[in-house]
């Protein structure tokens, strides 16, 4: 290997090149827990990010290639596959001889649509470390005998059994922020109001198989966790390179281990810290919220998706709405921001289901709700929900502010400014049509009146909704 040459290097994406992009609030964290694991191995492992949008994507070719890797990776979504091939032709029209290797969720549940492309030679299928590790100290063209990798052979593409799980979370090193600039992020969140944070994980896995979700088939089998004591060590590592800071946990079901969660309460107190972590309200008891409130938790996420008792059971989500409002309540009485995520649009989902969310979320509101989300919904490729579906419609694109899903821009906002600009800070939506009563695009303009009948606490008729197809 050359000297300064890199072993590695990972390509944070934007959602699109050379256009204002919209940046999120946090890093690419699956590409940091790669290159941190990499690193602590004795390799060489670099992220050229450019999802804040300050580099072009000619500037992020040569940022990669000035690294001199063996390797670029790149990671796989929907929304944002068209960006990724971009950079991996670029990186391919000026030195062809770097494997360009593919992962993401996209790579897992479609290794040979993504490999069919020209430019991703080698895939990863599932948990990323370790596999990736081997790919990168075997032997150039031995990749076909590492488990967990898609790779062509022979005009085929071929995939190996997927590597077993790491079991013992605690054995990865801590997260290397070094590797990135947080400063842009710094900025986006006092912008938006919030608290200066940076992000982690204490466990990967989700019980629950809902059916419109990625986690069942990223992350098959048990819920594997840090140890307390592992977490503690960590949040003081970081403490110690940023002093003052909020760490967002971005685990599935915080709260779902509940002997976990008694030991992290008792331990967290010691550490000084402000936090906001993600969880079920089915999963919660005021006694623990509570504890939340006096071990510094400033923000809880909860996941509702839908008002609809029927639609819950379909979905496998199982979630007692009951259960959503009780635990909003407690949240507003001990004084902990609460953010709940919604989707509408689910194929079959009826007026009268996508009104009973609406109205849920307006009774949220009243009773102590600080925001919420709304997602149109999409068919991501692996997910049972998918597989009711032909491939033709797990198509989704990234809304651009200002324009319909057509890609044609709107001559007049169906609704005030309020609604496009709370839709538009969440990009993903479908670039086919799914649900049998509205098109993507009433689902768009649906989501928005939402936010504006939320905000006025009124609400929504099922004659409106139908309204919007005419």
């Amino acid at each position: 290997m050359t000297q300064n040459a890199c072993d590695i290097v990972f390509i944070a994406n934007p959602l699109g090149w050379d256009e204002r992009s919209r940046m999120d609030i946090k890093p690419a964290l699956n590409l940091l827990y790669l290159a941190s694991y990499i690193n602590s191995k004795g390799l060489s492992a670099k992220i050229v990010d450019a999802g804040t949008g300050n580099i072009s994507l000619q500037e992020a070719v040569e940022k990669a290639l000035d690294a001199k890797p063996r390797f670029i990776g790149a990671a796989f979504y929907q929304g944002s596959m068209d960006v990724v091939l971009n950079f991996c032709a670029e990186v391919k029209k000026v030195s062809p001889e770097i494997k360009i290797i593919g992962g993401g969720p996209l790579m897992t549940a479609l290794p040979e649509k993504v490999l069919s492309y020209k430019q991703i030679d080698i895939g990863v299928i599932g948990e990323g470390e370790e596999t990736l590790y081997r790919l990168l100290t075997e032997a150039p063209g031995d990749y076909g005998a590492i488990n967990g990798i898609a790779c062509k052979a022979d005009g085929f593409v071929k995939v190996s059994p997927k590597t077993s799980y790491i079991e013992n979370l605690d054995s990865l090193p801590f997260l290397d922020y070094s590797l990135i600039d947080m400063q842009p992020y710094f900025d986006l969140q006092k912008k938006l109001d919030v608290p200066r944070s940076i992000f982690m994980t204490t466990s990967r896995g989700c019980a629950f198989r809902c059916t419109y979700c990625a986690s069942p088939f990223l992350w098959p089998g048990r819920v594997r966790r840090h140890s307390v004591d592992r977490i503690i060590d960590e949040i003081m590592y970081h403490r110690s390179k940023f002093r003052k800071i909020n760490i967002g946990f971005l685990d599935d079901s915080f709260f779902a281990d509940k002997k976990w969660m008694s030991e992290f309460l008792d331990k967290i107190p010691g550490t000084g810290l402000n936090y906001s972590c993600i969880g079920r309200a089915d999963h919660i008891s005021e006694e623990i919220i509570g504890r939340l409130a006096e071990t510094g938790c400033s923000f809880v996420s909860i996941g509702v998706e839908t008002g609809s008792e029927n639609k819950q059971k379909e979905l496998k989500k199982f979630l007692s709405l009951g259960a959503v409002m009780k635990t909003v309540r407690l949240f507003h009485r001990h004084n902990i921001y609460c953010r709940c995520f919604f989707m509408i649009g689910f194929p079959g989902e009826t007026f009268s289901e996508m009104a009973e969310t609406i109205n849920f979320a307006v009774e949220l509101k009243k009773n102590g709700m600080s925001d919420c989300t709304f997602f149109v919904t999409n068919l991501y490729a692996g997910t049972e929900m998918s597989k009711n579906f032909e491939e033709e419609l797990w198509k989704t694109m990234i809304y651009q502010s200002g324009e319909n899903t057509t890609g044609e821009t709107s001559k007049e906002p169906a609704v005030k400014d309020f609604g496009e600009e709370k839709f538009s800070r969440y990009s993903s939506v479908p670039a086919v049509n799914l649900n049998q009563y509205l098109t993507n695009v009433q689902l768009v303009e649906l989501v928005k009146i939402a936010y504006g009948k939320i905000n006025d606490g009124l609400y929504i008729s099922e004659a409106e909704i139908e309204a919007l197809k005419r």
